[in-house]
């Protein structure tokens, strides 16, 4: 609380005045009862209210300025659309008083009080009336904002148990795609813990896998990290948590899960899927290019190798089935994106089928 408010100048102010006030009758009073003589005891007097005042209105205005604040905090509190019902209430139920004196004006009896009755039990009655049925007043106020003002986004990024243990976001980072503040939300510590602590073999090495990423996303300095504490109430599902926080901050999700990222998307969030960045960054090969590859094994089909680029994409090559552990000239043909990543389908150049 700032000392030098205007609800604390004006109450110190005020108070000084009284002050000065008091001791003007007082002085007024003694002089008439012939206590005190001569006019330099009102100035004297009238000083010495001003000064205890001023000295006494430093707590008082404290306590008014406290106070003032707090009604002023209050009252922006209470929707617009309330204090409107109230309003149009209080309209209406004097407009019904006015109806109700003018017919029962001729009755014997009727006096002010009666008629100053009828308008505080009308006023309260509409008011109440209108402000329970607020919802109207609402609609009115918030449609036009509603379809024009877009949801506000915010710079954060809440990370999620599959990016983390995923382990690529790092490189995003130190390759500078990402400068955002990343959030990570302390239930999705708690899951992975729950993971690292499993009796599966395979879920404790990469709930451990997990931890060690968590530990060198906090000590990178590229972008800030923050653990948070805010948890959605009543939603036990760890990805319902984390849509939940994210719509609630108005914050971007980073995964690599696919379902998470659909069901996020649907809901109007923004998914930084770090598997769908991986294949977009990949290396675009046009049919008729040539690549020197390395046949690792058959494919699925007869007659099919199977080869890898250095950014894992798989390449089908046609007739190289007898041909695993040599490397092969090879010249691509398509390629097919699916969900699960890029393939390149190739056949075998002139020199390799000679």
């Amino acid at each position: 609380m700032k000392q030098t408010s205007g609800a604390y100048l004006l109450a110190r102010a005020v108070v000084t005045l009284l002050g000065g006030t008091l001791g003007l009758s007082l002085a007024d009073l003694l002089l008439r009862r012939e206590i005190l003589t001569g006019p330099n005891n009102i100035l004297y007097l009238t000083l010495v209210g001003l000064l205890l005042g001023y000295l006494i209105g430093a707590p008082v205005a404290a306590y008014w300025s406290r106070f003032w604040q707090r009604l002023v905090a209050n009252l922006s509190e209470i929707p617009p659309e309330a204090v409107l019902a109230a309003g149009t209430g209080a309209i209406v139920g004097l407009l019904v008083t006015v109806l109700v004196n003018n017919v029962l004006g001729q009755v014997p009896g009727f006096t002010w009080y009666w008629s100053l009755l009828i308008a505080v039990v009308l006023v309260f009655a509409s008011s109440s009336f209108f402000v329970a049925n607020r919802r109207l007043f609402g609609t009115l106020r918030m449609a036009p904002e509603v379809q024009s003002k877009p949801r506000t986004r915010s710079a954060e990024k809440i990370i999620d148990t599959s990016a983390i243990i995923d382990g690529r976001i790092l490189e995003v980072l130190d390759a500078n795609f990402l400068d955002s503040p990343i959030i990570i939300p302390r239930f999705v510590l708690l899951e992975l813990q729950r993971i690292a602590d499993s009796g599966d073999p395979l879920r404790r090495r990469k709930g451990r896998r997990g931890l060690e990423m968590l530990d060198r996303l906090a000590q990178q300095e590229r972008v800030p990290t923050e653990v948070i504490s805010d948890e959605p109430a009543q939603i036990e599902a760890v990805d319902e948590k984390l849509v939940a926080l994210c719509l609630e901050r108005g914050a971007d999700l980073i995964t690599t899960d696919y379902n998470l990222d659909r069901v996020a998307a649907l809901q109007g969030i923004r998914v930084l899927n770090v598997n769908q960045l991986a294949n977009a960054v990949k290396a675009t090969f046009l049919p008729g290019e040539r690549l020197s590859l390395s046949i690792v094994r058959e494919g699925r089909e007869p007659g099919q190798g199977l080869a890898y680029l250095e950014d894992g994409t798989m390449v089908v090559i046609e007739e190289a089935a007898e041909l695993v552990g040599r490397t092969v000239d090879a010249v691509v043909t398509s390629s097919l994106q699916t969900n699960m990543g890029r393939m390149i389908f190739a056949r075998l150049g002139d020199e390799a089928r000679e």
